[in-house]
């Protein structure tokens, strides 16, 4: 029912494809032939989609402010490549643990230092590698004190517009924040908030609250962080409609009703998006001397990622549902942790070329042994019978769907990774692991 928008993006005739690994490849026509180079179960990065997603955020940048302040939200994607590629655009990146920190180290020390229950370790190792650290609480910013060294932070404020959110610091609690800086060795960047929505106008309303509130204390900040939440259309405005308009439980193998859903379609998303928040803000702020931060995820990893699964059999049940087994699972891609469900259809990729048109609904299982084992519940409509060694590609998976899930259940290994870059007129493939190696 729901096509990606560009879901034929990777579907083209790669002349030349030279890989490690893979002896170089002339002609490569064939779909099926390029994704079966892939280890599968497999999840793919499109290096340069991510660096044109970033270019487009930098144009914005440059027609309201003076500097482009874009920091990646690495819990998006685990890629070290994504990481290498984000730094060479003068990219930051946003972390949430000392983990993604030491990743992020190896590339840029251009950092934002986020989560809710920074340890002693990670907050050292944020200080004396001279990262901006975003406070959550208090008591945080007190054991920041107490390591004694110079240290940038922002303060990440909890209730604005009204809506307390269990991250941040209290608006109440600002002055005690602001006495505890005025008598160390801190300095205050600026603050920084999350809206737990997808909200333009929250966004620009949470922006003006802040400025009040740097009005009534008299302070000189830098930087007012706006976290992530920018809307990316996965798919059309038809599209996603009529799904809403057609959806409920008779879609769904075992009525497994979803009804919740990221918005797959917003009216102004991406840098679109961007440009409607900068536009209503960028007079006041430049006045100021304020400069925006942004931290974007999904946005930023617009088809961007795939994810490819081998067909191991078809499924009839005793109740004429038809269930695809793949050699994916749950725990590789799914929304479900949002009690959810990926909304972009997959392809299926005939090993044989089949051209045979039958249709048939079928829902998508994986290689667990728990019940729960569906990476996609919904009945997909496919044009011809799945079989053994067929590939399903599911599209726009960078963002969260990769790795959000991950687990080695049943001591399955973590899908592997690969990065495919255009290099003069070859597409280079390499593991992704190999761009964390010094």
């Amino acid at each position: 029912m729901l096509r990606e928008i560009g879901d034929d993006i990777y579907m083209v005739n790669y002349s030349k494809v030279s890989a490690e690994n893979y002896e170089c490849l002339e002609c490569l026509a064939e779909a099926y032939n390029l994704f079966a180079l892939f280890d599968t179960p497999a999840n793919v990065i499109f290096a340069d989609q991510f660096i044109s997603n970033i270019v487009k955020f930098k144009d914005i940048f440059t027609q309201y402010f003076s500097r482009e302040n874009i920091f990646f939200s690495c819990k998006c994607n685990k890629s070290y490549a994504l990481l290498k590629y984000a730094s060479e655009q003068n990219c930051g990146v946003e972390v949430s643990s000392n983990y993604e920190l030491n990743d992020a180290l190896k590339f840029t020390n251009k950092i934002i230092a986020s989560g809710p229950a920074k340890d002693a370790i990670y907050l050292k190792n944020s200080i004396d590698n001279n990262v901006v650290i975003s406070v959550d609480d208090i008591e945080e910013l007190k054991q920041i004190k107490e390591i004694n060294k110079p240290v940038n932070v922002l303060l990440r404020i909890s209730d604005l517009l009204g809506k307390v959110s269990r991250f941040g610091i209290n608006l109440n609690q600002i002055d005690s924040c602001l006495d505890i800086i005025s008598n160390s060795l801190i300095q205050l960047d600026g603050f920084s908030f999350h809206i737990n929505n997808y909200s333009l106008n929250d966004r620009v309303d949470a922006i003006n609250q802040v400025v009040q509130l740097i009005d009534s204390k008299n302070i000189n900040i830098k930087y007012i962080d706006i976290g992530g939440g920018i809307p990316t259309n996965y798919c059309t405005k038809e599209d996603y409609n009529n799904f809403l308009k057609q959806n409920n439980k008779d879609m769904y193998f075992k009525e497994h009703f979803i009804d919740d859903y990221y918005p797959y379609y917003s009216e102004i998303a991406d840098e679109k998006a961007l440009d409607y928040i900068f536009r209503k803000v960028y007079k006041k702020l430049n006045k100021m001397n304020i400069e925006i931060i942004i931290e974007p995820g999904r946005s930023l990893l617009k088809n961007v990622g795939i994810s490819i699964y081998q067909v191991q059999y078809m499924k009839h049940l005793c109740n004429e549902d038809n269930i695809i087994v793949t050699n994916g699972n749950i725990n590789c891609l799914s929304e479900q942790w949002f009690n959810s469900d990926y909304l972009i259809e997959p392809k299926l990729i005939s090993k044989d070329n089949c051209n045979c048109k039958t249709n048939i609904l079928a829902s998508v299982a994986g290689n667990l042994c728990l019940e729960q084992d569906m990476i996609t519940w919904r009945k997909i409509k496919f044009d011809f019978i799945p079989k053994k060694g067929d590939l399903l590609v599911y599209y726009n998976t960078a963002g969260y769907q990769m790795d959000s899930n991950e687990s080695e259940f049943h001591k399955i290994p973590l899908v592997k990774k690969y990065v495919v870059k255009k290099i003069d007129d070859k597409y280079v493939i390499k593991e992704d692991k190999k761009y964390g190696c010094k």
